[in-house]
């Protein structure tokens, strides 16, 4: 029996619990995003927006201990 797969809508923001790597690419590289209207409400949760620098994905993670090297 084969079953649709999940596609994560949109809208929502995708949380990552440790942005160690991107499940998307494999990347270990992420930047600091640019702020949504939201991005406030997710700082009261200590949730801050990265980037992955590879695919360019948008994703909430703890912390932003890994940013991108310089």
């Amino acid at each position: 029996m084969n079953s649709p797969r999940f596609s994560w809508p949109s809208g929502l923001p995708r949380l990552l619990y440790s942005p160690k790597e991107c499940p998307v690419c494999t990347s270990f590289e992420f930047t600091e995003a640019e702020f949504h209207p939201l991005d406030r409400i997710f700082s009261l949760l200590a949730l801050h927006p990265i980037r992955c620098v590879n695919c360019w994905r948008r994703y909430y993670g703890f912390s932003m201990a890994n940013k991108a090297s310089q």
